[in-house]
């Protein structure tokens, strides 16, 4: 009796996430990504220090979800700052809306994109982030080469997702693979990090015309 009672529970926790609580990136729409989620483990904190996350910054993130990433990074950015968070998914982004609206994150704004650009409505953001999404990317290259034409000189890209090489599931991309789709989109890597939550950080940046 306490086996099937606890099968109830586990039955019920996962009918809850997927009917209502927890959207994820529409650029996967696998159904246990929710679940998943629980179980990331990121260090949300140190991962922003690395990729250079700082007040006052405009940035975009893609595949934003219901905002597991989106909403610190509101709050770091603070009131001067904006956060414009992307995904193909209008379900994802109606409960991102309604997170940011409970806590009062005023400076997030919803992108709805396409799978091979994200539709930034702004062509000088300072950062843009994908966290556990660009593995589901089903356009990668393309999506990259679109994203350049949102980003102010200099700006990066940064690349966050489980980390193969230690332990996550297959469907995660090593960082080879990563990496050469930055290279076919003309990017080139800035920073590559391996050493928080046994998360792959990898930062990229547009190759300047002439290099």
């Amino acid at each position: 009796m306490r086996r099937v009672g606890r099968t109830v529970r586990i039955v019920f926790v996962l009918v809850a996430l997927l009917a209502g609580g927890a959207a994820v990136s529409g650029y996967g729409g696998r159904a246990l990504s929710a679940l998943r989620a629980a179980n990331w483990g990121l260090d949300i904190e140190r991962a922003m220090d690395t990729v250079g996350v700082a007040p006052g910054m405009v940035v975009g993130e893609a595949g934003a979800g219901d905002g597991y990433f989106t909403l610190p990074m509101a709050r770091r950015v603070g009131a001067a700052g904006a956060v414009y968070a992307n995904d193909i998914s209008r379900r994802a982004l109606d409960q991102l809306t309604s997170n940011a609206r409970r806590e009062r994150l005023d400076n997030v704004h919803i992108v709805e994109g396409d799978t091979d650009d994200p539709r930034f409505p702004r062509r000088d953001l300072e950062l843009v982030v994908i966290v556990h999404a660009f593995h589901d990317f089903s356009q990668p290259v393309e999506w990259l080469r679109n994203v350049k034409q949102y980003l102010r000189p200099g700006a990066a890209v940064a690349i966050i997702d489980r980390d193969p090489g230690q332990g996550a599931e297959a469907h995660f991309w090593p960082r080879d693979r990563i990496l050469g789709y930055a290279e076919k989109a003309g990017f080139e890597p800035v920073k590559v990090v391996d050493g928080i939550s046994r998360h792959l950080i990898i930062v990229i940046r547009p190759v300047e015309p002439g290099v």
